[in-house]
């Protein structure tokens, strides 16, 4: 993984110390070499975070504050002492009365959320919170092109170079369309997304440089999810050969396995195996189908995992039949201390009209706060509702039964898809 550039900033939470780190985000991301918009929309996030977090008492300790450099991406880590941080602003569903006055104190934080492509917020165990604002870097948009496919030209593996990247990225557009991922619509951005080291790729060239199929992947901890493969060429045994390459610049790397949650119809028969079927709806009412795949690349010593009772026996179902080791502790709300407003996060692809929740923090308003999710997401048209459940925090776990309750049904385990396992949940279209 390449080593990432960052700065670092120990500032007191005092409102007069606010221009410091205005100061100190746009300049920042101005020297990691992002625009003028990317500098202001994440300075103005850093901004309304601290104007609202020096606000609140005159003892609010100190805030430590980086900004890291992720080659397509800035963010900006903020650690802080826990304290009565209205959570319920982070949420998408959050609207603000303009005649509340407790609210418009408030409606800075909203402004940060929104201002960014993601955030989480997470409960430290040393009495603190951090939140980390990510900005992605604007990149211009691939232009249509027609393309043809190509002829039997003895194509071989080749290291993705720059200009190679971009062929493939246009390439899988027009060969795939809106069923590629959205990365792809950026040629630039997937450059840049390689030479981040978060993400792999193997390609297949000609001797005249002409790029013939391609297969990516990302890394995550001890899994990878990959894309693709992508082919296009008639050249024989194309698809094997990158997926081939693929595993073997995977090798030896303490990568346990790899998933693809939609893979193209070319990946190859005998490689994987079935990990359960995803639906999508999409434009025009065409209802897509194709069974998410899963490949074992080194030995799963196991690991233990939470399971509420609800999901409990689905979960056994899906171990016994992965031959997965995993050992299941009981996750049950036991009217312990809780926020009293959960955050979920929202991960949008609009060209597909999907939608991912997850949790951010939970809360003892997680039925009302999910069901207001679903219910803002159909009024958007957003067809295709996915809850990614991580089964390594059990605070997550404890909240399947408003999960459930939402019409969320389980559909099959992505192997350390998160801190541990995380349980893929779908929503039915007329629910």
């Amino acid at each position: 993984m390449k080593q990432k550039q960052s700065v670092e900033l120990h500032i007191p939470l005092q409102e007069e110390m606010l221009p410091v780190i205005v100061s100190c985000t746009e300049n920042t991301a101005q020297a990691f070499g992002f625009g003028k918009e990317e500098q202001l929309s994440l300075s103005l996030a850093t901004e309304e975070l601290f104007a609202f977090l020096s606000g609140q008492r005159e003892d609010a300790g100190e805030m430590h504050f980086c900004c890291r450099h992720g080659g397509y991406y800035l963010e900006a880590s903020c650690l802080f002492p826990r304290r009565a941080l209205p959570t319920k602003v982070f949420n998408r569903t959050a609207s603000m009365s303009l005649d509340d006055d407790a609210a418009l104190a408030e409606m800075g934080l909203l402004l940060a959320a929104r201002t960014v492509d993601h955030f989480c917020l997470e409960m430290l165990s040393d009495n603190r919170m951090g939140l980390q604002l990510r900005l992605e870097k604007r990149y211009p948009q691939a232009a249509p092109e027609e393309f043809e496919e190509l002829p039997s030209l003895g194509f071989a593996l080749a290291e993705p170079e720059r200009e190679a990247l971009k062929q493939f990225s246009r390439r899988v557009l027009a060969v795939y369309g809106d069923s590629a991922p959205e990365f792809f619509h950026y040629p630039g951005k997937l450059v840049d997304m390689l030479a981040s080291g978060e993400y792999g790729a193997v390609l297949m060239q000609d001797s005249k440089g002409q790029v013939g199929g391609g297969f990516l992947w990302q890394y995550g901890g001890k899994m990878v999810e990959a894309f693709g493969p992508y082919v296009f060429s008639e050249q024989a045994g194309l698809a094997v050969t990158l997926v081939e390459g693929a595993l073997n610049k995977l090798a030896r790397s303490g990568i346990v396995c790899m998933t693809m949650r939609q893979p193209t119809a070319q990946a190859p028969a005998g490689y994987f195996e079935p990990l359960g079927e995803v639906v999508l709806a999409s434009v025009g009412g065409v209802v897509r189908r194709h069974t998410a795949l899963y490949r074992q690349l080194e030995e799963d010593n196991g690991m233990s995992v939470f399971a509420h009772p609800m999901i409990e026996a689905f979960l056994r179902q899906q171990y016994d039949f992965l031959a997965l080791p995993r050992k299941l502790q009981p996750a049950i709300y036991e009217g312990e201390e809780q926020l009293a407003d959960s955050i979920l996060s929202t991960r949008l692809d609009r060209r597909k009209l999907t939608a991912f929740l997850a949790v951010l923090a939970p809360g003892a308003d997680m039925k009302e706060n999910l069901a207001m999710h679903v219910t803002a997401l159909r009024n958007e048209n957003i067809k295709n509702i996915f809850f990614e459940l991580d089964l390594g925090k059990a605070a997550e776990v404890e909240a399947a039964p408003a999960i459930l309750a939402a019409g969320f049904t389980p559909q099959f385990i992505l192997p350390w898809g998160g801190r541990g396992d995380l349980l893929l949940l779908t929503l039915p279209e007329e629910a």
